[in-house]
């Protein structure tokens, strides 16, 4: 019973730290966190998602294949956990034609596509709650709003 309350005041007084007892020696267990973790979501053998960690073991990115053709067309960026901004590659031209915002809590909020790649954004989508409620667009792409939709 003494080395069960020992354990107990040990767990308590050294928290988030792991022990060990081999022959009754005490050993530490030293957490290691991933740098790097590389996945294959849809089980076809090849590698389409890999997140990055720092030092903490806290994700700061992700970098997506989401069509499975081999080539990264989605990057998000996190802050503390939480994801903060992305970039989406929709035409799988090998560039990011949409910008991805989060909100504090890490859902999406808003979305800009530059479909003709002049830097300017000619669609913009507002969600909330992470689902779409309006977009405004430039469907002649002049650099003016011409479309106006409510979801």
């Amino acid at each position: 019973m003494k080395t069960v309350a020992c354990a107990i005041i040990l767990g308590l007084f050294f928290v988030g730290t792991s022990f060990a007892a081999d022959k009754g020696n005490v050993t530490k267990v030293v957490k290691i966190n991933p740098k790097e973790i590389k996945l294959d979501r849809d089980y076809d053998g090849k590698i389409d998602r890999t997140e990055f960690y720092d030092a903490n073991g806290v994700i700061v990115r992700t970098e997506t294949d989401v069509d499975g053709n081999g080539v990264i067309d989605e990057i998000v960026y996190y802050k503390a956990g939480s994801p903060v901004k992305g970039e989406k590659d929709v035409d799988n031209d090998g560039n990011m034609e949409t910008t991805l915002f989060y909100d504090a809590d890490g859902v999406l909020f808003k979305t800009e596509l530059d479909k003709n790649k002049d830097g300017k954004s000619d669609e913009t989508v507002y969600y909330e709650k992470g689902k779409p409620v309006k977009a405004e667009k430039d469907l002649n792409t002049d650099g003016k709003l011409d479309t106006w939709v409510t979801y």
